[in-house]
This record gives C-alpha cells, structure tokens and sequence, in this order.
C-alpha cells in the first residue's frame, strides 16, 4: 500500500496542488483557465481518441482471426506462435525506430517504397504518419491480445466444438457461431485493454515521428500540434519546455482525470461483456460437476446439447447443462469457411513478410560501414564487424548494458519481496476481496503514463531526491506489482490446506510457516513474477527518458534512443544503432535461457521426484 501511495496517489497529489501555484504563490484557477483557452489541447485530445481508435480496432481486427487460425491448426500453430513471440521480445524503442527506417528511410525513399512502389513520408504527410505510427502500435501489442484470446477459446468445451464438427461446421462456422458468443467477456476485456493502452500511447508516436508533421490549424500561439501529437506528447512537450511547473500540472491532472474515466469505463464495459457472455451465464447456472473439457460427446449428449444443424443457425449447444440464448442467423457455408482460413493465412503472411523484412534491415544495417536510411543492395557494398565493437566499446555501450542489468536486477529483486507478503495474505482472504484488490490494483496501475511521471518527477525534483535510479525502480516496481500479485496469490491458493494443519501441529507460527513452507514452495513464480519485472524493466524507455540526465547513467533504451534520435535530427548512426541492437536482444535471451531452467523445479517438485 505504501507502494502504491509513493507511486500512484502522491503524483497526482502533489500535481493537483501545484496545478494551483505559480512560483510558489497561489493562485487559484489561473492555470485552468489557461489550460481551455488553449486551442491546441482540444486538438490534442481529438488527435488522440481517433489514433487510439484506430490502433485498437486494428488489434481487435487481426487478434481474433490469428486465436481461431491457430487454434484450428497445429501447422498454423507452429507458424503462428514463435512469430508472436518474437514480435513481443523486441523492445519498442527498437522496433519503432525501426519501422521507421522501413517505412520512412531518407525522405520517402526506403525499403517499403522499393518493395510496393508507395512513398510514406512520415515528416510531410500527416496522413501517413497518423496512419502508420497507428498500426505500428497495432503491431506491438497484437501479441498480447492474440495470447489472451488463445486463452480464452482455450476455455471453450471442446465437446461444443466436436458435436459443431459432427454437423458439418467449418473455421467460419466455429469461430463466429460457436465460440464468439462464448467470448463476449474475454472480447471486452481485450478491447478495454487495447483502447486504454492506445489512448495513453507514447513510445510508438514519440520515436516514429516525434509528433508528426505540424497541421496547419495545429500553429497555435502557445504550442504546434502535429498529426500524431497525443495528449501524452503534448504533455511531454509542455514538460520540456515550460518553465512554469503549475501550468503543467494543470494539464497533467486534467490528462491523468481523463486517462482514469478511460480505464474505469474499460473496466466497467470488460465487465459487462463478461456478464452478458452466454458461456459466463451457463458456467454460472451449472447444477453440479461440469464435464470435462477433454470428454468425447457421446451421442446422447449431442442430442441433448441441441446441436442438429438447424441449432447452429438458431440456438447454441448447451454449456454445461444450460441451454445458451438463441441466436438468429444463417450458418455461414463453404465460402465463408474458405474466404475465413484464407484471410486468416494471408494476415499471417504479412506479418512473416513484415518480420522477415524487419530482420533483414537490421542485420544490412549492422554489418554495413556506412550509417545510411535505405538499402542499395542485398548485401552491405561495405561489409564490416566494426560496428559492434564500435558500439560496446568506443561509444560505452558497456556502460548502458551495466546500468540496465542494475536497474532490472533490483526491480526483479524488489518484486517479490514486496509482492510475497503481499500475496500471502490476499491468499488467506476471501477470493471476492482478494479479487477487488487486485482489480483495483490493475486499475491504479493500468492508468500510467507521461502524465504520472511528470508529476513524480517533479515531486522527487522538489524533495531533492533526483541524480539516480530510485524514481526508475519505483516506476517499474508499481507497474510489476499486479502481474506479481496475482501470480503469487492464485499459486499459494491452491496450496493443499493440510500444509498449515501439518505446520501448526509442529508448532510453527504465521510467519514460520510463511518462510520455511510457503517461500520454498513459491520459488517457481517468485521466479515467474521477478522475470516478467525484469524484462520489463529492461524494456522500459519513458521512465529513464524523463528521470535520468547524464550520458553516464543512460540504460539501454535511451542510448539507443541518442544513436538515431528523432525524425528530424541529424546524421542518425543507423548502423551503430543497429549493432547495439543485436547485442541487447542477445543478452536478453541469454539471460532468459539461462534462467528459466531451474525456475521450473521447486522444493515440493524435488521431494516428488526423490
């Protein structure tokens, strides 16, 4: 709790009172007024919701087909799954730099103009920036969501989709007849999601086109609105170069009101799409034991579950003993099954296309002696391996890459110290109280961003506490802590009752049996929790970009950041950036292969194989 103070509540606090101030003398609503009279923040915010719009509707428009494709298909599966993976093991400010030498290249002339014939200007045409750093956004986050869908098609009864196949139904058939009205609670939760996230976007737009080109009515007489100015760009903008903290406070506790209403009201659609979900309301009037998810229908079953082909178009089958609503529409036929899985295999196609392409740029670029935008031929004219030592050594590369490992070591150790405890004890509570916390933890957590930074930077500013990594880890520690929480609590849930009893009658107390039985236990997803919060943390690139100032504390993410800067800067260092690109995602696997081993085994595993 006193994590989420420090962390959550003490910003906005603190902004809210100097969103009063002015060089520290009240005055009033002063900042407020000059907040609305300024004409680029109604823009900003317009910018905003059609750009999150977009983004999200992209991830919902490829997530479900990519879950269904895969879930059909082993050889889809086997495509489908480590091409996620990859596309969500590179960090952003690697990736979206390099869209933009992809799309972008020197003015236009790039990769993506040689391969289609199209030119994206990205610093001339607003559309084409709008547009592309939209579905690059689209592009990071479609992992997450096609694994949450996987996951709850998963949950689908498997003798639902058999008695489906026995009467002739195809992929179109069971992907929206069959299982898409099961899922209307995982949908929601999907959607809520992507919009909260694509609303307080910043990276993507911040590295790819710096705010885009400026719009004509965007020159106002405070500030420029580009094409892709954010309301988290702007504020980043406001914060770099007002000198006035009152006046960005005010925008600061306007944009954290508006980014809060976000994520309650994604919250509040996610639940009532769960509720309102045909799956969620059988599962909840199930009289007795639900069958198994891997028993074969047998006939009798099917009879009963209403599953005859005309049930397909009308009604669903019955989910565990309750008959779901009856839903009207025809069953969609051969072509809509063949116009399905190939629409589904063509997205597939061009994300392998996109990642391939991706790859191949970065590789010419690193073994290439000349820091160029675009590629003149399929092999670098001037090959080199200079480039990596270069990086490493001449420009300290070595030196971000320590400061990193510090930074996401100590976030990985903090996490479960703080979160072990913390979890201990919602495990003993209730599961609908230990389930409002963590929902209300999520939400905290959930509502994040530049406008929660600039805040605790200022506060750490005024404390005098600024110079060093602690506001980093404190950023990273919070933002960690939900995922932590409920991993942790859900695992020592399920922990056999008859431990305790065992532990009590051998005389040990809360916190004996808290250290000596449940931490040996728990090491598996202590491990779990500390290296999502380390990747995480190594991941990161807003809270080193506002927090730290010198060269010599720099982590990873922002002295990459300094070898290609923004659209406009100068004499980029591509092939540099690129070398020192390979090199922090080789580490990190590395790193991950090496540990995620003997995270696998635990005290109780080693007694049962004893």
């Amino acid at each position: 709790m006193a994590l989420v103070v420090l962390a959550g509540a003490a910003p906005f606090l603190s902004a809210l009172r100097e969103s009063f101030l002015s060089g520290g003398a009240y005055i009033g609503l002063a900042n407020y007024r000059e907040l609305f009279a300024d004409r680029g923040f109604p823009m900003a915010a317009a910018i905003t919701i059609g750009w999150s719009l977009l983004s999200a509707c992209a991830v919902m428009v490829l997530a479900y087909p990519i879950a269904s494709l895969a879930l059909g298909s082993r050889r889809a599966y086997a495509i489908i799954f480590p091409l996620l993976v990859a596309m969500w093991s590179v960090p952003v400010y690697i990736g979206a730099p390099l869209w933009r030498f992809v799309l972008h290249g020197a003015a236009g002339d790039s990769v993506f103009r040689a391969l289609t014939g199209i030119e994206v200007n990205l610093m001339e045409s607003p559309v084409a920036a709008f547009v592309s750093s939209a579905l690059v956004a689209a592009w990071f986050r479609l992992p997450q969501a096609v694994f949450i869908m996987l996951a709850a098609l998963g949950r689908s009864r498997r003798s639902t989709d058999d008695a489906a196949r026995i009467d002739g139904a195809g992929p179109a058939a069971l992907a929206f007849t069959v299982r898409l009205p099961a899922m209307a609670g995982a949908i929601g939760a999907v959607a809520a999601l992507e919009i909260v996230s694509a609303f307080k976007e910043f990276t993507v737009p911040f590295l790819m086109t710096a705010g885009g080109p400026p719009l004509r009515a965007g020159i106002t007489e405070r500030t420029v609105v580009g094409a892709t100015t954010t309301l988290e760009l702007y504020l980043y903008d406001l914060f770099s170069g007002y000198a006035d903290s009152g006046v960005v406070s005010a925008y600061a506790v306007c944009l954290s009101l508006v980014v809060g209403a976000a994520v309650a009201g994604g919250f509040a659609v996610r639940a009532a799409l769960k509720r309102r979900s045909p799956l969620s309301r059988a599962e909840s009037r199930t009289v007795g034991p639900a069958p198994s998810p891997d028993a074969s229908p047998s006939p009798d079953a099917v009879a009963d579950a209403g599953s005859s082909p005309s049930d397909l178009g009308g009604s669903a089958p019955s989910l565990g003993g309750a008959r779901a609503p009856r839903r009207i529409g025809r069953v969609p036929g051969r072509l809509a099954d063949a116009a399905f899985a190939g629409s589904s295999w063509l997205v597939v196609a061009v994300l392998v296309a996109a990642a391939a392409v991706l790859a191949f740029c970065i590789l010419w670029m690193a073994f290439s002696d000349l820091s160029i935008a675009f590629i003149d031929s399929p092999i670098p004219r001037f090959f080199t391996t200079a480039n990596f030592g270069k990086a490493i050594f001449d420009d300290g590369l070595w030196l971000a890459l320590a400061n990193t490992v510090y930074v996401s070591a100590l976030t990985a150790a903090l996490v479960g110290v703080v979160a072990f405890p913390a979890a201990a004890w919602l495990a003993d509570r209730p599961r609908a109280r230990a389930a409002a916390f963590f929902v209300a933890l999520q939400a905290l957590s959930s509502a994040g961003g530049v406008h929660s930074l600039i805040p605790l930077y200022d506060l750490w500013r005024r404390l005098g506490l600024l110079g060093g990594y602690a506001p980093v880890v404190l950023v990273y520690l919070y933002h960690s802590l939900p995922v932590a929480l409920f991993a942790l609590a859900e695992f020592m849930r399920d922990q056999p009752p008859s431990f305790k009893d065992a532990a009590r009658l051998e005389g040990l107390g809360t916190l004996g049996y808290l250290w000596r039985v449940q931490l040996p236990l728990a090491l598996p997803a202590i491990g779990a929790a500390a290296m999502v919060a380390f990747l995480s943390a190594w991941n990161g690139f807003m809270a080193p970009l506002v927090f730290l100032d010198d060269d010599a504390t720099y982590t990873i993410a922002v002295k990459l950041h300094a070898y290609v800067g923004s659209i406009a800067s100068g004499s980029p260092k591509w092939n540099l950036f690129a070398a020192a690109s390979i090199v922090n995602v080789a580490i990190i696997g590395l790193l991950f292969g090496r540990f995620k081993k003997p995270l696998a085994t635990s005290a109780l595993s080693d007694q049962i194989d004893d």
